[in-house]
């Protein structure tokens, strides 16, 4: 189970996940945000692999994880689908249902409370292009990051 502060994610985002084999992960979440004066929800699949783990006194620590996510707003009058009157053009953003990303994290996980934290950093598919094609390269309107408490059943 998962409670995160989680920038692309949503402000806030709850769901579930599941590990195997030691370095795959897979995690559903809803997560909700602000658009003008609503809140509304969203989707997100992501996969996460991580290469590497500690151990060390009751304690694992997967230093470097990376993953890629995607993201569905349930809202069809905004975000992805149409822009919010802030935006300086209806078209602001692309019409398209889902976004995509690749993230970038760590997590340290406690073994006997069964509690983990972790910190993501992402980057949304729009971003990538933005970073590509814009001279601006300030990183604050490209990337996200966020935290997580997990914990494991």
């Amino acid at each position: 189970m998962s409670l995160e502060k989680s920038g692309f994610m949503g402000q806030y985002a709850l769901g579930v996940g599941y590990q195997f084999y030691d370095k795959h992960a897979v995690e559903l979440l809803v997560g909700v945000y602000d658009a003008g004066d609503e809140k509304y929800y969203q989707t997100n699949i992501l996969y996460r692999y991580s290469r590497w783990q500690i151990n060390r006194d009751q304690r694992t620590w997967f230093p470097v994880q990376i993953g890629f996510f995607t993201v569905r707003s349930w809202d069809q009058d905004n975000y992805f689908i149409k822009s919010p009157s802030q935006y300086p053009t209806e078209n602001y953003y692309e019409s398209t249902a889902f976004r995509a990303g690749f993230e970038f994290g760590t997590t340290l996980y406690f073994n006997t409370s069964r509690w983990s934290i972790s910190y993501r950093f992402r980057i949304v598919d729009n971003g990538l292009v933005a970073i590509f094609n814009n001279e601006n390269k300030d990183l604050q309107y490209y990337t996200s990051s966020g935290l997580a408490l997990q914990y494991l059943f």
